[in-house]
């Protein structure tokens, strides 16, 4: 059962803070816990043995990344925010392929081999789509 929303503290969370790692469940709310400033945090242990079996820790160096290769805040809300992107997510094949990933202790070799099937594919080629259509939009409205 996923844990409830931390802002709204109604439905069960579907997602989390990037900063903070507080659950919420929308894009409105997203956006309300947005609209005070948050902490980065370090992630909660898992509760169980079992969790912590199946996601090792991983650590993530700010400096790791290249320039250009985090999203833009608006791309995240883009993302989150797109019907298709949250339809393809239902389906349960798909967030077992990703959450794979997630727990990897190789992830570009995992995602290298999920690429090879359609599922994976078509979900990363629509949120491509989305970001570069809030790219375009981002540019026009300049």
């Amino acid at each position: 059962m996923a844990p409830k929303c931390g802002v709204c503290i109604e439905a069960d969370s579907k997602y989390k803070c990037p900063s903070c790692l507080t659950p919420y469940c929308s894009l409105s709310c997203y956006k309300t816990h947005k609209a005070t400033p948050c902490t980065k945090s370090t992630p909660h242990p898992p509760t169980n043995e079992d969790d912590a079996a199946q996601q090792p820790p991983r650590s993530f160096e700010e400096n790791e990344d290249e320039s250009g290769w985090r999203l833009r805040r608006a791309q995240l809300e883009a993302i989150a925010a797109s019907d298709d992107i949250r339809r393809m997510l239902r389906d349960e094949e798909l967030r077992k392929i990703i959450q794979r990933i997630d727990s990897s202790v190789t992830p570009e070799k995992d995602l290298d081999k999920a690429m090879e099937g359609e599922a994976l594919k078509q979900f990363t080629e629509k949120v491509l789509a989305v970001i570069n259509s809030e790219d375009k939009s981002h540019v026009t409205q300049a």
